[in-house]
């Protein structure tokens, strides 16, 4: 399946470098793009997914109608007059395409899952092409393409599946319901899931050893998460007796060391939402690094997460 990688750097208060390249990263095209074109949808992400004052009047008003808006001005915006995204994909024509984006800072923020084409989501094309959300070098000095994953074994999925819910942490999040739509959502489909009770990461590094590296597929990780006065993420996990520890994505990491499944989840308030974080081999990140993007760094090809504050109703649907 071919990747179409595209890379965005704000470039002062007005523009945008895009550099795009389908193979080769060192054989990139670049544009400058006006950020004052989608100015709206950055304010309007900002307002709606991750600093929602009033977030259920918000969502109220959002509909598919909407999504299509956003997303053709998203498409175009990128497409430009010369239509390079448009004339990249007719290269492979009859596949199905990965759009690879990585947008630092505000620009994380905007919904690139809704680009539309004019006629259609991306995703709904047939084939598809399939934005995704990529991280290119932050941290590691050079770009890192995607890479195509193994065969998967011809077996059930296996899933790993935590709730943390510490001491005096209110509200008491449902997860158990989380868990049961889990099974429910899945319930077609060969599942095999093992939940770890304790709320405790180093509890859930030992689980993960009992059943070696490599077992799992997933990690699913649900609870309450937020951005400290400091804006740094944090996702709330359990000590050994239930006392609240706030962890950062470089300790969930560093707690299951390299034993960690392809996939992570997390299922929590904000973990996808940009912050400041300075603990990972010392670099300070810029804001646009949430408990998501450092998970991806620390060595993750795919990881899941949540933009706004959620009522656990949306919680547990989001997953």
């Amino acid at each position: 399946m071919p990747v179409l990688y595209l890379r965005l750097y704000q470039k002062g208060e007005t523009s945008v470098e895009l550099r795009f390249f389908v193979d080769n990263p060192n054989d990139y095209e670049e544009r400058s793009l006006s950020l004052n074109v989608i100015a709206d949808l950055i304010q309007q992400a900002e307002q709606e997914y991750y600093f929602p004052q009033d977030s259920r009047l918000l969502r109220n008003k959002l509909s598919v109608g909407n999504h299509t808006t956003t997303g053709r001005k998203l498409f175009n915006w990128l497409d430009g007059s010369d239509r390079i995204l448009s004339r990249t994909m007719q290269q492979h024509p009859g596949e199905s395409w990965i759009l690879a984006i990585d947008a630092a800072k505000n620009l994380a923020h905007l919904p690139w899952e809704v680009l539309h084409d004019g006629s259609n989501f991306l995703v709904a094309r047939v084939p598809a092409v399939v934005p995704v959300r990529w991280v290119s070098d932050e941290g590691t000095g050079g770009v890192v393409p995607l890479q195509p994953l193994e065969q998967p074994p011809n077996r059930a999925l296996q899933v790993l599946f935590m709730a943390t819910s510490p001491l005096g942490v209110k509200p008491v999040l449902e997860f158990e319901a989380e868990e049961g739509r889990i099974l429910q959502a899945t319930a077609r489909q060969p599942l095999a899931l093992v939940v770890e009770e304790s709320g405790s990461l180093k509890e859930l590094g030992n689980l993960i050893d009992d059943y070696g590296k490599g077992y799992f597929d997933v990690l699913h990780l649900t609870g309450h998460a937020t951005i400290t006065e400091n804006g740094e993420p944090r996702f709330f996990t359990e000590t050994e007796t239930g006392e609240c520890y706030l962890a950062s994505a470089v300790d969930i990491t560093k707690s299951l060391k390299s034993r960690l499944p392809p996939l992570i989840f997390l299922s929590g308030c904000r973990t996808g939402q940009g912050g400041v974080i300075s603990d990972v081999s010392g670099v300070n990140w810029a804001k646009g690094a949430g408990l998501a993007f450092v998970a991806v760094v620390c060595g993750k090809d795919v990881t899941g997460a949540v933009g706004d504050k959620l009522e656990d109703s949306r919680e547990k649907t989001s997953t």
